[in-house]
């Protein structure tokens, strides 16, 4: 390179270091106004409301259960109306083990939107189940819906109430 183009490209570097410590210091500049600026937004509202844990509280809300007065259950009468075995019928409640049948028919205790499944795994035979009874607040499973169980793993529904 000549000596011109040099001294041009000497200079053309001295004003990118320039332009870069001119930007490092905005950067370090704004970086502390935004602490600042935070801070000063912190002590207001602490000011404004009382203690950290009052504040917290409040932007929290309540629980669900708490505004609730009254947790609307339901009743679910299952029947076994096959002549299987029905002692090796399962009942299985939001994925968990409720009941086997011990006799023809079982009462279910139930909440909304709990899900009933029946497991006929352990069956040799195929089973056929009815809902003989619900309370009057229950939408879903219908009354009388039927529901067949060959060694599987079936739901009988989702319970809706009123």
């Amino acid at each position: 390179m000549s000596g011109r183009a040099l001294h041009k490209q000497n200079r053309y570097y001295q004003w990118w270091v320039k332009i870069e410590k001119k930007i490092f210091r905005l950067a370090i500049i704004l970086f502390f106004t935004l602490y600042a600026l935070q801070l000063v937004n912190f002590v207001l509202e602490q000011r404004n409301s009382g203690l950290l844990s009052n504040a917290v509280g409040e932007l929290e809300g309540i629980p669900v259960a708490e505004s609730q007065t009254q947790i609307n259950t339901g009743t679910i009468e299952l029947s076994v109306i096959s002549n299987s075995k029905y002692s090796k019928i399962q009942i299985y409640l939001n994925g968990e083990y409720y009941k086997s049948f011990n006799k023809k028919s079982i009462s279910l205790m139930v909440k909304n939107n709990d899900i009933i499944e029946i497991s006929g795994i352990n069956s040799e035979f195929p089973a056929t189940i009815k809902i003989t009874s619900t309370t009057d607040n229950i939408i879903s499973p219908k009354l009388d819906s039927v529901i067949k169980v060959n060694r599987s793993f079936v739901q009988a529904g989702r319970v809706r109430l009123k």
